[in-house]
């Protein structure tokens, strides 16, 4: 009878000693869903960066193109504007 309440406590022990692993188990997997879960926020904040940026060099293009027509702008024109510039200044 001795034996038969030894085992029945061994067995008590092993079911909850797997309780308390399968316990553990599940809190990590909640744990990693949340941290995957937060991290979308993270995905969101790149896509707004990345459109951030997308503007930025469509500006960027703009202001090229300008400085691209000035440069290769017809020298005469160019020179024409500059000397008309320098003649309007009073001799210093």
């Amino acid at each position: 009878m001795e034996w038969i309440a030894i085992a029945v406590l061994i067995g008590i022990a092993i079911v909850l000693s797997a309780g308390v692993q399968i316990v553990r188990m599940g809190l990590a997997h909640e744990e990693k869903r949340m941290a995957l879960k937060a991290g979308m926020g993270d995905a969101s904040r790149l896509e707004q960066i990345v459109a951030s940026n997308e503007a930025e060099m469509a500006k960027l293009r703009q202001r090229v193109e300008v400085l691209e027509r000035l440069v290769t702008d017809d020298e005469r024109r160019l020179s024409r504007e500059i000397s008309g510039l320098t003649s309007e200044r009073p001799p210093a």
